[in-house]
């Protein structure tokens, strides 16, 4: 089995982008650290998904239905809510607050950075 360097350099670049973001919203330096690397990481899973899973025409279409369907199990996570601290930041709040607009914004980035892979991925003969 190949596995597309270019999808899974994608996920990782899209990973990495998204991961800016902790580092700007007055986490401690541990909790954006490790909400960056999970960010990062879930990322670049579905670009590694997206090379190695088949493919259909258009391939960021099938980068899409990858990513969607992976991020499946994390939006039914993040749509319910969970208690926090009193003195938890407002970033963490966003994400545990739940409901639809949480369901909904995990499904798109998923779909997104699988179609972003999907679009750099190389046709197979």
């Amino acid at each position: 089995m190949q596995i597309d360097r270019r999808s899974v350099l994608a996920g990782t670049l899209f990973g990495l982008l998204t991961a800016f973001g902790p580092w700007f919203q007055g986490l401690s330096f541990t909790a954006a650290a490790l909400f960056s690397l999970g960010l990062l990481l879930t990322y670049a899973s579905i670009g590694l998904l997206v090379a190695v899973l088949p493919s259909f025409s258009p391939q960021f279409l099938s980068g899409a239905l990858w990513g969607f369907l992976y991020s499946v199990p994390g939006a039914f996570f993040t749509a319910v809510p969970y208690p926090l601290t009193a003195d938890a930041p407002a970033y963490y709040r966003e994400f545990v607050g739940g409901g639809p607009r949480a369901l909904l914004l995990t499904l798109l980035f998923g779909a997104l950075a699988g179609a972003l892979a999907g679009f750099c991925r190389k046709s197979r003969p």
